[in-house]
């Protein structure tokens, strides 16, 4: 990575607001997180229907300290993008280009654990009414989405789109977390 592209992200990451990085509007940010969260449910519901159906499982099962394990996915997203940046910037490997791409990398799969979380909430809040539809739910998720930006400045927007997709994130995150202990590792300790 070239010192000029270490200024780029440098800069963006200082200016503290994601409006400067693509200059849209709230409602150009609402259209695109609604078309992102439909786009990334529909396809989890084509391919991994089963472990969508569990995730819904446990988000109704489970307590409501679970939402702050929702979290989790995207610190850790954030913090293995900024330090895969981090560590190229410093042994000078890529240009302006390769970041570019890495941050799109990094965004698309913060994008894709938000479409998660948002198509768990949706389906969540669709069984309430009745059976279980979650194709539907991955309307209301996008709707649900979208919100935030049209009636938010862009980083509240951001913060609170983050959150909304840690409530379905958290019960199945939680699970992950704590899915190596066992019945027999407890009784160990």
């Amino acid at each position: 990575m070239t010192y000029a592209a270490a200024v780029i992200v440098g800069v963006t990451a200082q200016i503290g607001d994601p409006s400067a990085l693509f200059g849209l509007s709230g409602p150009a940010y609402a259209g695109l997180s609604f078309v992102a969260v439909l786009v990334v449910g529909a396809g989890l519901l084509a391919r991994r229907r089963a472990f969508v159906d569990r995730a819904i499982d446990r988000v109704a099962s489970d307590s409501v300290v679970s939402i702050l394990y929702g979290v989790v996915p995207f610190a850790l997203v954030g913090f293995i993008g900024g330090y895969v940046l981090s560590q190229a910037a410093r042994v000078g490997v890529g240009s302006a280009a390769m970041v570019q791409g890495w941050v799109l990398v990094v965004g698309l799969v913060g994008v894709g654990f938000a479409g998660l979380g948002y198509l768990v909430v949706g389906a969540y809040l669709t069984q309430i009414e009745g059976s279980r539809r979650p194709w539907h739910g991955a309307v209301v998720g996008s709707v649900l989405s979208a919100i935030p930006w049209l009636l938010l400045p862009t980083l509240p927007a951001l913060l609170v789109w983050f959150l909304g997709a840690s409530v379905g994130l958290g019960a199945p995150t939680r699970r992950w977390v704590h899915g190596a202990r066992t019945v027999e590792s407890e009784a160990a300790d």
